[in-house]
């Protein structure tokens, strides 16, 4: 995979909170302008999960007919073009986590439950270890 372009979109702090979303099994909606991005993305960071698998719904770009099924009450990895982020706004469950690929941003939803910290010493060899052999990308 070529992690350069998950590299590209995302900074290490963000990088790291939307693992840390995903590990926690939480609902997280990737947007961008460059469908293709959405594809390549989500599965960088599935695989960022490695040895774990991701078991609940995964669909890298999400079709305008199934916004709806943002609604739903389980974990999720969804991509979806930017210019349908205003409708999916309406279906979207209020503790989905919403990945701006374009601007490097992650907004947590007004109901999310606050992530546990990782521990201090994992967080920070998991930092040193993104950052020197991302080369500092972003």
């Amino acid at each position: 995979l070529p992690f350069s372009h998950l590299f590209e979109c995302l900074d290490v702090d963000n990088i790291i909170l939307v693992w840390h979303c995903l590990v926690l099994e939480r609902q997280v909606l990737l947007t961008s302008t460059q469908l293709s991005i959405l594809t390549i993305c989500a599965e960088i960071l599935l695989s960022l999960l490695f040895p774990m698998r991701w078991s609940h719904a995964y669909i890298p770009v999400l079709p305008h007919f199934l916004i709806p099924i943002l609604s739903a009450p389980m974990p999720f990895l969804c991509g979806i073009n930017k210019a349908n982020l205003a409708d999916a706004l309406y279906d979207l469950s209020p503790e989905c986590v919403v990945v701006d690929l374009d601007k490097n941003l992650v907004t947590l939803g007004p109901d999310t439950e606050p992530l546990p910290p990782l521990p201090p010493y994992q967080e920070s060899c998991l930092r040193t270890q993104l950052e020197e052999n991302a080369g500092m990308i972003f």
